[in-house]
Parts: C-alpha cells; structure tokens; sequence
C-alpha cells in the first residue's frame, strides 16, 4: 500500500509539472493612472472600451484603434470622424450604458474625468484606467498619464516620441509669447451665459504650456466650471488677446443666443476687438476632447495657425 502511494504522488507531481509547462501563467502589466492607483491587466489586451475621446485619439496615435470594441460613439468630435462598423456605442459620456460595457467582453476600459464617478461600477466588468490631467499641473500630468496608457501596450517609446514633437511644437509658442507683453482671457459661451477660465482651468494648456498671459491681478473663482463674467466684466478686464470656446456648439445645440459676442458694443470696446484679437477655437477639440495625444496637437497647431502674421 504505501508503494502504491508513493507511486500515485509521484505520478501526481508529474502531471502537475507537465500541466504548468502547458499552461504558463499569464504576464501582466501594472501602471500607474490618473487617481494614483495601481491598475494590473493582462499583457495581451485584446479589448478595449474607451467611454471618451483623448482616450482614443491616443490609442489611435498608437497605431492601436483596432482594439477598441466600445466606445461613445454618437456626436463624436471632427478630429475623430467615425469609428469602424463594429464598435459598440457606450452612449452618454457622463452616464455610459453598463449592461452595453458588462456585454462587450473587455479587458480594459478606459474612463475619463466625466465618468469617474462610475469606477467602482465598471471594476465589476473589467480592470479601469482613468484617464484625466491634473488642471493644475497640466503638462506633468499630460505626459504621465498618456506615457502610462502606452505602457500598457508596450507602447511607451513610441509615446515618448510624439510627447516630445507636441513639445516642440508648444515651445514654438512659448517663443513668440516670449516676445510679446500681452494678457489673454479664455472664455466660454454657454446658452447665451459666458464664463471665464484661468491659468489652473481645465484650459491650463494655454497659460501653462502655451506661455499666454493671464490677466494680471485678476483672481477667477470656480476653475472647474469657470467664473460668470458679464460683458462690462469683459470691458473691465479689456484683455489683448480672447480665445472662445462655444460649448452649446461642441455639445450640438442650439447656440443662437451666443452668436452677438463679437457685436457687442463693450467687447467692441476692448484692445482685443479693436486689434483682431478675438479668437473662436474648435468647440469640439477644446470642450469634448484634449489631453490626448492627437488632440493635444491639433489644439497647440490651432493656435500656432493663429499666432502667425
């Protein structure tokens, strides 16, 4: 009997060996994302939702669309264009359908700032990178949390590379506000309401990366969702330069009621009406998406084209 035993564990112990050398335990990458915390998937990832745009637009810089499966797919940005046939639409990107995301069978998904809230929820259906910047530190953040999606992928040299021309790019404009004594005021259109951002906004690309000047002495309230300014506000903070951007626009309604900016008589009153200073961005590129990696340079190459004489 106890021959017998030992000749059952042996035999046990080499099936067991033999069945370690079929299936080898998986690699798998760990990172690092925009909450701090440690996100750990498998090596191969096959599957991915994306519930934003920079998101995607960086995986496209990558060379890696085809591996999104999910994504919002309904008003999507210009830049964008359309997504393949095959990819599922998550819906609204504040409140993403989860039974869609539960059904699409991912390895991944990727939130934004705009669906953070439903983290905890989506962990329940696969491993969550979020993806935001920090407004406050909004080149740091830019790089570390594109660098560490790349990573993901094993994508990080090629991540570093385009990092390093939209770099380039921004110190093109770093020059020429360099030699310029200039304050700008980025401003938003919202239903016919207007507020303003500064430097630690949302917007923080502009000052920060860019090097425009604030207005000076002036203190704006609210950073996340900017500060109520009225159009004698304007006329008092009488900046050089104005950059717009229509919300009502990038969401697809109704922006009628932000059409008189320009025609009215204080703003024709400021320096940057009386000098061609008033500047409509790309609602969509600016309020919807940013931070990505083709984002982030269409946004610098936008206002390059601007600062051209």
């Amino acid at each position: 009997m106890k021959e017998f035993i030992r000749c059952f564990a042996t035999l046990a112990l080499a099936f067991s060996l033999n069945a370690a050398t079929l299936s080898p335990i998986l690699a798998q990458t760990s990172v690092t994302d925009s909450r701090g915390e440690e996100v750990t998937v498998d090596s191969t990832l096959q599957r991915v939702i994306t519930l934003g745009y920079p998101e995607f637009d960086t995986l496209r810089a990558l060379g890696l669309e085809d591996l999104v499966v999910a994504a919002p797919v309904y008003s999507t940005p210009d830049y964008i264009g359309s997504y393949n046939d095959d990819v599922i639409d998550t819906a609204n990107l504040h409140e993403p359908n989860l039974e869609v995301l539960a059904g699409a069978n991912s390895d991944l998904i990727i939130a934004t700032g705009r669906s953070s809230s439903l983290i905890p929820e989506l962990e329940h259906i696969a491993p969550v990178f979020q993806f935001s910047t920090d407004n406050a530190n909004y080149w740091e953040s830019f790089v570390a949390i594109n660098t560490e999606l790349a990573k993901l992928f094993d994508k990080e040299e090629e991540a570093t590379a385009i990092i390093e021309e939209i770099d380039q790019e921004a110190q093109a404009v770093r020059d020429i506000n360099s030699t310029l004594d200039e304050q700008t005021l980025v401003l938003l259109l919202n239903e016919g309401e207007m507020a303003v951002y500064g430097a630690d906004s949302r917007f923080g690309l502009i000052y920060q990366v860019l090097g425009f000047q604030p207005i000076e002495d002036f203190v704006i309230e609210g950073q996340r969702h900017g500060q109520s300014v009225s159009f004698e506000g304007i006329l008092d903070l009488n900046p050089d330069r104005i950059f717009v951007i229509d919300r009502t626009q990038a969401i697809g309604s109704d922006n009628s009621a932000n059409t008189d900016l320009v025609e009215n008589a204080l703003v024709k009153e400021t320096k940057a009406y009386q000098n061609d200073q008033i500047h409509f961005l790309s609602s969509q590129l600016w309020y919807v998406s940013g931070s990505g990696l083709e984002s982030t340079h269409l946004q610098i190459q936008e206002i390059a084209n601007l600062m051209q004489p």
